[in-house]
């Protein structure tokens, strides 16, 4: 008898569903990157989901299951939580002994079998099933709560008693630590509080020991939300399983830690987790960074900038060598800015090189380098060698000290275009920030083109916003005239609903302000003059602050008043 591959091959080319040539050119992709055949398809659209499961059906010689027919025991999907069913696409549908059998949109995918295999310590069997029932199947089978599925895995562990497995970290060898870390109701607990962070569109995992419990809060929008508190004898097997995931040393308790893993989620798409571990009085601390590795984040046009400071922006870029930075405070979105820059102007003509600490997009075409300060790979050094290495276009994840800025400064003015970020608070301190730490402003004058300042401002939730009317007092202290004459002073305030988790807000847009070095500003830099003198020539030279790009926001229905107050600062 063939092979499944070849059998499933066979099926697609004699029924024309896919030719001969597209064939050839899905199996030259998996003989490069690996996978499974089926993947390969879907990937790159040669196949429909539907077309697949009817070809996987024959090749099986299984026939497609209707699981609305089906009734389904509520006590399987205790077995599987929902994070890994819609990850891997699978509804449990029955159980006898040791044996389970999982309705699945692609049975071939081993990986998938494979895990569900170590999460339920049962043997598997697999079953077609169209991938439109299994995710209607899902939605209908499983509550959709993520404290409230937490909650249903800590009774589970408590029920089966599983909680006698955790010990005191310092009781334990490393083989008793890894083995902790395998059993089934620990990876289920991590992996739904992973899995729910990415439901979440959470930016920030915390995993915090405190006095007698363990607290797990997701940052989303920018602000912190408690997720759910669960027994202290949790923490420790909930690091270890981290630890294992990431790479990291496991029998390591006092000293920081560093690493990174991957997760896909039910679509297909790739999220890598940046992970640092923290020693604290009261035991490990994990923050967990959600790095969204979408390519539609990275395009400068979705940034939110406004229209004449994108043009300027796109202009500054084009230029043969110089320095643009990004300025703003953590989480403002300064690599996210630098990389869509980076994107705008790549071709393959150019060589682009990153120092970053660490990676946080990997994208093909571009050199990347992770630094490390202790094996003296540091900013300075990898910049020294990079420089030798012909780049057109540098990355620096950080300018961070008078070292780093000198040589990014030097490498602007020799021929380079060099990108990077500050932290700062507004575009015109940048400029003040760098003459403090020992550049000349003459050197400033020659190597900087432009400076973008950032903050991400909350979205108003588009289902639940409430309309108002602005008073003229409030039209006057916000300048709505001069920034929009149009406008019909109708703005938005934040109500709350299921959608938005009754914050009444969803999502987060980019607010900027691009100061351009005009040879106005240019003059009054080599004069040192102040922070103000420059943001007030920069401003009559037709730069937008913050606040005023903010309030455009306001006016365009993005955001509220309120958050245009709680973000930014008068001018």
């Amino acid at each position: 008898m063939l092979p499944l591959t070849q059998r499933l091959k066979e099926i697609l080319l004699r029924d024309h569903i896919v030719s001969a040539s597209d064939m050839g050119r899905a199996l030259k992709e998996q003989k490069d990157v690996g996978g499974e055949l089926s993947s390969i398809l879907l990937k790159l659209k040669l196949i429909s989901e539907d077309q697949l499961s009817v070809a996987l059906s024959e090749s099986l010689h299984i026939p497609i299951i209707n699981l609305a027919s089906l009734k389904i025991d509520p006590s399987l999907l205790k077995l599987v939580p929902r994070s890994m069913a819609e990850a891997y696409r699978l509804v449990p549908i029955s159980k006898i002994g040791d044996q389970m059998t999982v309705a699945m949109a692609d049975p071939l995918n081993v990986f998938a079998l494979d895990n569900v295999r170590a999460v339920t310590g049962m043997f598997l069997s697999a079953v077609v099933a169209r991938p439109g029932d299994i995710k209607a199947s899902i939605d209908r089978l499983y509550s959709a709560d993520t404290k409230t599925s937490l909650a249903e895995i800590l009774k589970d562990i408590k029920e089966a008693e599983d909680l006698e497995l955790v010990k005191e970290a310092g009781g334990m060898d490393k083989k008793e630590v890894e083995s902790l870390s395998q059993e089934a109701p620990i990876i289920t607990l991590t992996t739904t509080i992973i899995q729910q962070a990415i439901a979440a569109k959470a930016s920030d995992v915390f995993i915090e020991p405190l006095e007698k419990s363990l607290r797990i809060r997701y940052r989303v929008d920018g602000l912190i939300r408690e997720i759910d508190r669960m027994a202290k004898t949790l923490h420790f097997p909930v690091v270890s399983r981290i630890k294992v995931i990431s790479n990291l040393d496991i029998a390591e308790h006092r000293l920081p830690q560093d690493g990174r893993f991957r997760v896909s989620t039910s679509t297909g798409k790739e999220v890598d987790f940046r992970v640092n571990v923290l020693p604290t009085a009261l035991g490990e601390k994990i923050v967990l960074r959600v790095l969204d590795k979408s390519l539609e984040m990275l395009d400068i046009d979705k940034l939110g900038f406004e229209p004449d400071s994108l043009s300027r922006l796109k202009e500054c870029c084009q230029k043969p060598h110089g320095m643009i930075l990004a300025c703003g405070p953590t989480g403002s979105g300064k690599t996210t800015t630098l990389y869509a820059i980076l994107k705008h102007i790549d071709s393959p003509g150019k060589n682009i090189i990153t120092v970053e600490d660490p990676v946080e997009f990997q994208i093909k075409g571009f050199n990347q380098v992770n630094i490390h300060p202790e094996v003296g790979l540091t900013f300075p050094s990898a910049l020294r060698s990079i420089l030798r290495q012909d780049p057109d276009i540098i990355l620096i994840g950080e300018i961070r000290d008078p070292d780093t800025l000198d040589i990014a400064v030097k490498a602007a003015l020799t021929g380079h275009l060099v990108a990077s970020s500050l932290h700062t608070t507004t575009a015109a301190g940048s400029i003040t920030r760098m003459i403090n730490m020992g550049i000349e402003p003459f050197l400033i004058c020659s190597s900087v083109i432009a400076v973008v300042a950032q903050r991400l401002i909350r979205r108003v939730c588009p289902k639940c916003r409430e309309v108002y009317t602005l008073p003229k007092e409030g039209i006057a202290q916000f300048r709505v005239n001069q920034l929009m004459p149009q406008h019909n002073m109708t703005f938005y305030r934040p109500k709350g609903c299921e959608k938005c988790f009754n914050t009444g807000y969803q999502g987060r847009v980019g607010i900027t302000e691009t100061l351009v070095l005009t040879s106005k500003v240019r003059e009054l830099i080599l004069a040192r003059a102040s922070e103000m003198e420059v943001k007030a020539c920069a401003r009559e030279q037709g730069m937008k602050t913050m606040r005023e790009d903010a309030v455009l926001k306001a006016c365009r229905g993005l955001t509220s008043l309120e958050e245009v107050v709680r973000l930014t600062v008068t001018d």
